[in-house]
């Protein structure tokens, strides 16, 4: 291994040697008036210089920061929902400081690989999600999507999930230094919430279910649920008692741009504060609030110095604190599904004496823990620094640089939590003078503790260092460079430190500025993998044809810009779930039992047999591109795509009998297909007063499982191989059993196909038997509809700017999507059993009376195994359309005391205003189940000074 890597190197210094060597006389730059789609060379990282972006071969999307400034979020990264094809970011949670979302490049092509795979890179050097989510939009300059091999291959064994690149604005010399201030003030309110049964349709329904069920009724007069202020017949809406109707936002940021030839400076400061909807969090103490809520502080300096005509210097320092506040005790996943489950008719919030509420069936107030069981407070702190050097080497050839890249990035998170609880009381009778009776030992007994500590932390170094080439003989110029690297990443939860290393070398080559020959690639390793194993080669080629430069379109008044470009390569992935595989290790057993006390003993027995052949995955990409610029103002970009993704760790699936005492370990066998396309229009009027744009995109992925070990099955569509990942796979609904199924004495009558989960009854879920046995099994589980990833994302933008007024809307689209009830909004949907409540979705449930028009199953407080299997009944189209940004704004003319100024915008602006998809009752990209999403209307303002 030390020897191909020592080749490599020298195989690239050669070429630029003999690059320097054939020098003649420099060219011309590139007309400025050429329209042209974004480069990744001006955005990647790991070393690549910045270079012309009609140079391009790769596939990459780049996007404007001042675009993030138009939602309003705590996160930036959920800004970019939407915004670049072939990025799709599948939201979080809506609660305040921990929301990030989930990214995925091109859709999925690997089982092991789930989302957040996306490289990250900040100013050219790989940080965690968590490093960027508390960056401020106003400091972002732009971000860059690369997704295709010519992009990738400088990133070898870790590139195969794409990159996002993410740059911040930099210093620029001008006449005086430039001063801005921007603040803004949100209103939330959540987008959608599950709607439950009040106390009265709970008790009357409960009752139907225990008829069903040929049980006697618990509540002998629903009617006297109907009181609100009945603590003896509780009619509690517990949305309205935990939510407020708004939250507020507030974002403030305060900074310096300015420099000149010597010394360049972008300082930003920015605050923001993000509550949470959490009613009479502080009732008890006004500092003791249990709301959630994030507040952060960012601090950043770029600055790049100019220490002689040769030699030049930059840093790059970020500070973000932090602080998260929540209730302790629970997360908000639990407090909302238990809101959901806990019936309105279970407990009053307080009883008549003053103690707090509670259920020995439930055993959970809400208001109660909400208000007094303690803060759970987290503190923040991100750091990244990198510097970076450049020196001319003219002397020695012209267009030659040496550059040199240190970084350090960090995250610690401190924990600090106090939990405590008061009694509470379950109301168990009347006295005969109408007091209530309560049970002789309080549901919650009073408890307190305190604790403190560390929490999660991460951090990850990096060094490279190497040279540049740029220069141009005639009519040909080269590019190029060549680096080496190394980077170790340490996050709690690992033993050993994740070290990764190689060399990176990119030449670009252009003759006449039409004809484009793009070489990239790396030679990079992992300690994750056994000696003589551990480095792999990532080669890939682009080329790209100008046609518009050619002779016979070169005045053409239609077309202005026309580039054909075409990329080839392999990349890779390694995964930090899957490490060491070529060692054995001993692992945990039983053990034995000795003596007449039968006293037992801790084992160890041998692991999975090691995998000397344990390697990454790997992805080989061919993409097709066309950039195109029509009649001055209409400017497109296409991406066609196929990736063949192979190497994906799998445990082979024959079956190892225990009596051998060893296991089979994961093997580099899998393989998965994807393919499909991208493609963005624009088209922009900026020569008259009334200014505008309107533009859309696309992006569509679908993949296919091309091998992958299973067991046996009788039937083909009973496998994975030949589908999609995630396949939704289900029994398909056929309508409800009805009496008629059954004779006299309540058994099935002969003909009609029977439930191998558990014994029917009219009402039931009845399905299609698939193979004709009379049974309905797993065997009658069959491929349906799509993953709960989107295939397809639109967007589609427009906006105008006249008279000082300016506006803009974005709204994304996701279609091919499906998501099951059954998986996501259990509770929602299965009313009484576990002793949940019952939402809307049931009110129209099976009865002999409306056998015909009913639209979810019977009632019942019994778990019916064979209504809780997966099936198209419970599927739905999960395409959405959302309203994702709408902002007006307006500059003010300068006259008077305004002429001081050099510019001042007041704006408004909304986030997430308006939601069309075809799911009843909820929202659907989260189903509306844990802490709701939320949507915005938000007032700010822009000064420059």
């Amino acid at each position: 291994m030390k020897k191909d890597y020592k080749n490599f190197l020298a195989w690239m210094l050669a070429f630029c040697s003999f690059s320097a060597a054939n020098a003649q006389t420099a060219g011309t730059a590139p007309a400025d008036t050429i329209k042209k789609a974004s480069s990744y060379k001006d955005f990647v990282d790991g070393g690549l210089r910045i270079d012309k972006s009609w140079r391009n071969t790769g596939a990459v999307f780049t996007l404007s920061g001042e675009d993030l400034t138009r939602m309003t979020s705590g996160n930036l990264l959920n800004t970019l929902q939407g915004r670049i094809p072939g990025l799709t970011v599948v939201t979080g949670s809506g609660e305040p400081g921990y929301d990030n979302p989930t990214f995925y490049m091109r859709g999925v092509s690997s089982w092991n690989l789930q989302g957040n795979q996306v490289l990250i890179y900040l100013d050219g050097f790989q940080v965690d999600m968590g490093a960027i989510s508390g960056l401020s939009a106003y400091e972002i300059e732009s971000v860059t999507l690369l997704k295709d091999a010519a992009a990738l291959a400088v990133y070898g064994l870790e590139g195969g999930s794409g990159v996002l690149s993410i740059r911040t604005k930099k210093g620029a010399v001008l006449n005086k230094t430039q001063v801005f201030v921007n603040g803004k003030y949100g209103i939330l309110s959540p987008i959608d919430l599950p709607k439950v049964m009040d106390a009265y349709g709970y008790t009357t329904n409960y009752n139907n279910a225990l008829t069903n069920d040929g049980l006697p009724i618990k509540y002998a007069n629903p009617e006297l649920y109907k009181a609100t202020n009945d603590p003896f017949h509780p009619n509690v809406n517990w949305y309205n008692e935990l939510l407020k109707k708004t939250s507020a936002i507030q974002d403030y940021n305060f900074g310096f741009r300015g420099g000149n030839n010597t010394a360049k400076f972008f300082v930003l400061m920015n605050y923001t504060n993000f509550e949470g909807l959490y009613k009479n969090a502080d009732v008890i103490d006004k500092d003791f609030g249990t709301n959630a809520k994030y507040t952060k502080l960012n601090l950043r300096a770029n600055i790049e110095l100019q220490l002689n005509k040769n030699l030049v210097v930059t840093a790059n320092i970020s500070g973000i604190t932090e602080d998260r506040n929540t209730p302790s005790g629970f997360t908000a996943d639990q407090l909302f599904n238990n809101i959901m489950a806990i019936p309105a008719a279970a407990f009053p919030v307080k009883n008549p004496n003053g103690t707090w509420g509670n259920s020995s069936v439930y055993k959970f107030n809400p208001i109660q823990l909400l208000q007094q069981n303690g803060v759970y407070q987290s503190h923040t702190r991100n750091l990244q620094t990198n510097f970076s050097f450049v020196q001319k080497l003219d002397k020695l050839t012209k267009g030659l640089d040496l550059k040199g890249e240190v970084s350090f990035a960090n995250q610690y998170v401190g924990i600090y939590q106090k939990q405590f609880s008061v009694n509470s009381y379950e109301i168990t009778g009347q006295d005969a003078q109408g007091n209530a009776i309560y049970g002789s030992t309080p549901v919650t007994p009073i408890s307190q503790s305190s604790s403190d500590g560390g929490g999660a932390h991460w951090n990850r170094t990096t060094v490279r260092m190497g040279f540049d080439y740029d220069r141009t003989f005639g009519k040909s110029t080269f590019t190029g460079m060549i680096q080496a690297r190394r980077q170790g990443y340490t996050h709690d939860g690992i033993v050993y430190q994740v070290r990764t290393q190689g060399i990176a070398g990119n030449v670009t080559y252009d003759y006449d500025k039409k004809y484009i020959v793009d070489l990239s690639g790396s030679y990079s390793g992992s300690a994750d993998f056994g000696p003589g194993h551990r480095y792999g080669w990532f080669p890939a080629v682009g080329l790209g044809w100008i046609a518009s430069k050619e002779d016979f379109l070169k005045d053409n008044s239609t077309i202005n810009f026309l580039k054909v470009r075409a990329s080839y390569g392999t990349v890779g992935n390694i995964n930090e779930a899957y490490r060491f595989l070529y060692q054995q290790f001993a692992v945990g057993a039983p053990g034995w039992i000795t003596g007449t006390g039968n006293t037992a003993h801790g084992g160890l027995t041998e692991g999975p047999f090691a995998n000397l052949d344990f390697a990454w995955e790997k992805k080989t990409t061919l993409n097709v591109g066309l950039d195109f610029t029509l009649w001055k103002n209409l400017s497109g970009t296409l991406d066609v795509f196929t990736e063949k993704r192979t190497g994906i760790l799998e445990i082979p699936s024959s079956g190892v009998p225990d009596y051998t005492g060893f296991n089979l370990q994961y093997a580099n066998t899998g393989e998965v297909h994807n393919k499909g396309l991208e493609a963005s229009l624009k088209y922009e009027q900026n020569d008259n007063k009334f200014k505008y744009y309107v533009g859309g995109s696309i992006a569509y992925a679908r993949n296919k499982i091309v091998k992958r070990s299973e067991d046996p099955q009788p039937f083909n569509y009973l496998y994975t191989q030949g589908y999609p990942i995630g396949q939704m796979k289900g029994l398909v609904y056929t309508g409800f059993y009805q009496q008629s199924d059954f004779d006299a004495n309540g058994n099935l009558k002969p003909g009609v196909v029977a439930s191998s989960y558990t014994n029917v009854k009219p009402g039931d879920l009845k399905f299609k038997d698939q193979d004709g046995n009379g049974i309905i099994n797993d065997y009658d589980k069959v491929p349906m509809k799509y993953s709960v990833l989107p295939e397809i994302t639109l967007g589609f933008n427009l906006g105008f700017k006249y008279a000082g007024f300016d506006f803009d809307a974005y709204l994304q689209g996701v279609l091919h999507r499906t998501v099951s009830l059954l998986n996501s909004a259990y509770t929602y949907t299965h009313p009484f059993v576990f002793n949940n409540n019952i939402s809307e979705f049931s009110a129209n449930s099976w009865t002999p009376q409306n056998a015909t028009t009913a639209t979810s199953p019977r009632l019942s407080t019994l778990a019916n195994p064979n209504n809780d299997q997966q099936s198209d009944f419970w599927m739905r189209n999960g395409n959405f359309l959302k309203l994702r940004s709408v902002e007006l704004g307006y500059t003010l003319p300068q006259r008077g005391f305004l002429r001081k100024l050099d510019a001042v915008r007041v704006f408004v602006n909304g986030t997430n205003l308006f939601t069309w998809d075809k799911i009843q009752d909820l929202e659907a990209e989260r189903l509306s189940m844990g802490y709701p999403l939320v949507k915005a209307v938000t007032f700010g303002m822009k000064v420059k000074l």
